[in-house]
C-alpha cells in the first residue's frame, strides 16, 4: 500500500504556509506529572528535546494531516546547549527517592538519527545512569522505521533495556485512515513489524491510537479505536493512549475546522471507550487525558461538565479504576452525544469500509 500523492500535496502546501512562523527558540523544556506506571500510580518527568523536528513533516509528504507540532521545533538545535540542559533538569527535578517514568520526547522520533545523533542519545543514555534505581520506565516516541536491530542494540548496550517503552504513533490499525485521512507515511504492517522487533529485545511497545482523525464519523471513530485495540492486543502490546484530537495551528486539519467542516470529538466518547475497554481487556493498561480537554479546539462537551468529565478521565488513567468512570455527574448534553452518534451511525457512507 502507497501513500495518497494528491493528498500529501494538500498537506505540504498547509505545511509550507505555516513554517514562516516556526520557533526559534532551542531552549529544553522539561516538567514533572502524575503518570501511571504498570505497577500503579508514580511521577513522570517529561522532557521536550529541542531537534529540527519530524523528519515526516519535513519532507515534501507534509507530513500528518493532524500534527503541528513541527512549529514548535528549531530549525537549527544546539545539542551542546540541550545537553547542559538536559543534566542540570534532570538532576534538579528527580528525587531519589521516588519511582519515575522519564518520557523522552521530541515532536518526532527520537530514534531518528536526523533529529537526535546517535552520539547525542548515548549522552542522553549515560545522565540517566545514576538514577536507574528511581527509573521504573524510560519512554521514547518513534516512527516505526527508526525502531532498527541498531537502534534496539544501542540503547541495550547504554540502558536497561527491559524499562524501555517504545511509544510508536499507529493511530489506528485501518490501512486506509493511516492512508486517506492522517496520510501517516505507514502503514499496520510497518507497526507490526516494530513491534515484533522490540519484543524480541525485551523492550515493551506503548500505541497511540487516534480518536476521531478527519473524514471519520465519531460513531466510526469509536469502532475504529475498538478494532485498532484488538489488533495491538493481539500481538501482546499491553499500553495503549487513546489520544482525542486537538486543533493544531498550521496543520490541514485546523483548515477544516475553521471552516466549521469539522468538530472536536465529545468527552462522553472518551467515557465511554475507555469503559469499553476496561471490561474487554481488564489487563490493558488505558492512558486517556485529552490534550485541550474541554476546550473548543479539543475533546469538549457543552462546557457544563467538562471539567469534572476531563478530570475523571484523568482519575482513571492514573487509577485504572473503571468505577470512577460510572459517578459522572449527569448533564443534558449526553442525550445531544447519544443523538449525534445516532445520527452519524445512520449516514454513515462507509468511506473507509470499517467491518467489525
Amino acid at each position: 500500500m502507497k501513500i495518497n500523492p494528491s493528498f500529501s500535496s494538500i498537506i505540504y502546501s498547509y505545511r509550507q504556509s505555516a513554517l514562516s512562523k516556526r520557533s526559534t527558540s532551542r531552549r529544553l523544556v522539561a516538567w514533572v506529572e502524575d503518570h501511571r506506571l504498570r505497577t500503579g500510580p508514580a511521577k513522570a518527568i517529561v522532557f521536550i528535546l529541542p531537534t529540527r523536528g519530524c523528519s515526516w513533516a519535513l519532507s515534501r509528504s507534509g507530513g500528518c494531516s493532524i500534527c503541528g507540532y513541527l512549529y514548535d521545533n528549531p530549525q537549527k538545535p544546539d545539542f551542546s546547549e540541550m545537553l547542559s540542559d538536559f543534566s542540570s533538569k534532570l538532576s534538579s527535578l528527580i528525587d531519589p527517592s521516588l519511582s519515575y517514568s522519564i518520557k523522552l520526547f521530541t515532536s518526532g522520533s527520537i530514534l531518528d538519527s536526523l533529529e537526535v545523533p546517535k552520539q547525542v542519545l548515548i549522552s542522553i543514555l549515560h545522565e540517566l545512569q545514576p538514577y536507574s534505581s528511581s527509573i521504573k520506565e524510560l519512554v521514547l516516541e518513534s516512527r516505526p522505521s527508526y525502531v532498527t536491530e541498531e537502534k534496539l542494540t544501542l540503547l541495550r548496550d547504554h540502558f536497561d533495556i527491559a524499562k524501555v517503552e517504545i511509544a510508536i504513533g499507529l493511530e489506528s490499525a485501518n490501512n486506509a485512515i493511516l492512508r486517506d485521512s492522517i496520510n501517516k507515511g505507514f502503514f499496520w504492517e510497518d507497526f507490526e513489524r516494530a513491534t515484533k522487533r522490540v519484543f524480541s529485545f525485551g523492550a515493551k511497545i506503548k500505541a497511540y491510537l487516534l480518536f476521531k482523525p478527519p473524514f471519520v464519523s465519531e460513531f466510526d471513530s469509536i469502532l475504529d479505536i475498538f478494532n485498532s485495540v484488538k489488533q495491538v492486543v493481539s500481538l501482546g502490546v499491553d499500553t495503549v493512549s487513546i489520544n482525542a484530537i486537538n486543533i493544531q495551528r498550521g496543520t490541514y486539519l485546523s483548515s477544516l475546522f475553521e471552516k466549521n467542516f469539522y468538530r472536536p470529538p465529545y468527552l462522553w466518547s472518551l467515557v465511554h471507550i475507555c469503559q469499553e475497554l476496561s471490561t474487554l481487556y481488564p489487563n490493558l493498561r488505558i492512558i486517556c487525558d485529552p490534550v485541550a480537554g474541554g476546550k473548543k479546539r479539543g475533546a469538549h462537551n457543552c462546557g457544563s461538565c467538562d471539567s469534572a468529565i476531563v478530570q475523571a478521565l484523568k482519575d482513571f488513567t492514573l487509577s485504572q479504576d473503571p468505577s470512577i468512570l460510572q459517578d459522572l455527574p449527569s448533564c443534558p448534553c449526553k442525550l445531544e452525544w447519544k443523538s449525534y452518534l445516532l445520527h452519524s451511525k445512520l449516514n454513515n457512507n462507509d468511506f473507509f469500509s470499517l467491518s467489525f
